[in-house]
């Protein structure tokens, strides 16, 4: 029997290894990377485009650290579908030794890209935080708290995974001579972490959005553009849950799948969300104008001319803001070159020193 007839594991009494068309989740977990990428690379091009050609502002580090985790992410990507190559979503039985240790090589390179892009998109949410909330002192402080404690929390995690084998390639290889420490503590101490620094992050900008001198619900709105983060933090969570049944999973090709997939939420997830404080000034400049072409081409075709002209002129002279119930969260963003002064796209009140001065003008949404 040569090496690559070796199963990773024996199989359960009653079954036999099958290296020829084994059940897998190849396929779908390919097609599950791919549908995310798509998804987070529409997001940051939306990102970049509104930035500079909507909003006419310069890239901030929040830009450049948003761009860095999309590549991070895209490195993590292809190193999963790298291992799911070699036997990750097959049974253990199912899978040759000399692939399993191949694939856990990359299994681990993917934790080590894992740890430095979730640091990254927190730091792409605070820098983002930073640009608009600093002239806040109390806010402008827990966002270097913030700081603080992601790069110390990450930095140290990230050398403790790397340096977690002695030598370094028995993380991969347990053929190998030496030692590793405890497998829980590192994954453990990465769950709390994340979730925790996840929660922060969520939770920080939201006294100074409801500290506006505007409506409930127009405050609402915009709680609930920052607040896409839970959904981030709610797959962080969950993995952080299943971390017990992945251990306790002696099919560790099928455990290291199913974790991976919520990792995969988890980052892809931020990346998004980080991308969606500047969706409201995309749609308010494209959105509206696609609604009334299609308008306009559906009442062309289907009513005569008399009652087609009445409609077009119902729809090229819309009633105002205030009766139309425009959203504020499109005017956010929408008029980047009337406020060539301001510094960014939220309420005039937030770059003063009191945040809670009367702020009615919602053209000052601007540049965000």
């Amino acid at each position: 029997m040569t090496s690559r007839q070796i199963p990773a594991m024996p199989p359960p009494p009653g079954m036999h290894s099958n290296f020829v068309d084994p059940p897998d989740q190849l396929n779908q977990n390919i097609a599950f990377h791919t549908v995310c990428l798509t998804v987070v690379t529409l997001s940051v091009a939306v990102r970049l485009y509104t930035r500079m050609r909507i909003t006419k502002a310069s890239l901030g580090m929040d830009d450049y650290f948003c761009v860095l985790s999309y590549a991070l992410s895209v490195a993590f990507s292809g190193l999963m579908i790298k291992t799911y190559t070699l036997g990750i979503g097959r049974h253990m039985w199912d899978t040759p030794l000399t692939w399993f240790l191949e694939a856990r090589k990359f299994f681990v390179f993917a934790e080590w890209v894992y740890i430095a892009l979730t640091c990254v998109i927190k730091l792409t949410f605070l820098f983002f935080y930073y640009r608009i909330f600093s002239s806040q002192t109390i806010t402008r402080y827990a966002i270097y708290f913030g700081f603080f404690f992601v790069v110390c929390s990450h930095i140290p995690l990230f050398f403790a995974t790397i340096f977690h084998c002695s030598p370094v390639a028995r993380s991969w290889d347990p053929t190998l001579k030496g030692y590793c420490k405890s497998k829980y503590a590192l994954p453990y101490t990465s769950g709390i972490l994340s979730s925790a620094t996840d929660l922060y992050i969520l939770l920080l900008p939201m006294q100074s959005l409801w500290s506006l001198s505007l409506k409930v619900d127009r405050k609402l709105k915009l709680m609930g553009i920052f607040g896409l983060g839970i959904f981030a933090c709610a797959a962080s969570l969950i993995r952080l849950g299943k971390t017990p049944a992945y251990y306790s999973n002696k099919d560790a090709t099928r455990g290291i799948s199913d974790m991976a997939i919520w990792a995969v939420i988890e980052i892809n997830v931020g990346i998004l969300c980080a991308s969606a404080t500047l969706l409201p000034a995309f749609f308010d400049r494209h959105w509206p104008k696609a609604i009334n072409s299609s308008i306009v081409r559906f009442w062309a075709h289907t009513r005569s001319r008399k009652s087609s002209s009445a409609t077009l002129t119902k729809i090229e002279s819309p009633p105002s803001d205030a009766a139309s119930g425009q959203s504020d969260v499109h005017v956010w963003a929408a008029n980047a070159s009337a406020e060539s002064g301001a510094d960014s796209g939220f309420p005039k009140a937030l770059h003063g020193t009191n945040a809670s001065k009367d702020f009615d003008d919602e053209k000052s949404f601007t540049r965000y």
